[in-house]
């Protein structure tokens, strides 16, 4: 079993390189390698259980749970990217974004503007 933890491991490792280069193409790759190597370990897992053993020792248990913190570190990058590049777009084109919110162009005047600009630096 800690063949596979070192796998996810290792797979977590370059993906979090890849999202240090900011290569699309690689992050795409090794999330799908990510999620392959996951669901190889959580069958491993299973069998190992329906033979009788216990899979995860404490330090595995303790890896995983390393690993499960560092993938929500990278979400939580991820999701604040996008909220950045959100409000960027809001105040670049604040027109579409009253759009998208249903609201009718000029209805609210110059005003749109500096509540958009007010809404990218909270």
């Amino acid at each position: 079993m800690a063949a596979h933890v070192a796998d996810i491991e290792a797979h977590l490792h370059v993906l979090e390189t890849a999202f240090a280069s900011g290569d699309s193409q690689a992050i795409e790759q090794q999330c799908q390698r990510l999620q392959r190597s996951l669901a190889d370990s959580l069958v491993a897992f299973r069998k190992a259980e329906q033979a009788g053993l216990v899979p995860l020792s404490d330090d595995l248990r303790a890896r995983l749970k390393l690993a499960q913190s560092r993938v929500q570190a990278q979400q939580l990058a991820v999701h604040r990217g996008a909220a950045s590049i959100d409000r960027t777009l809001d105040v670049l084109f604040p027109q579409q974004a009253e759009a998208a919110a249903g609201v009718t162009p000029g209805a609210q005047g110059p005003a749109s503007v500096t509540q958009a600009l007010k809404n990218a630096y909270r």
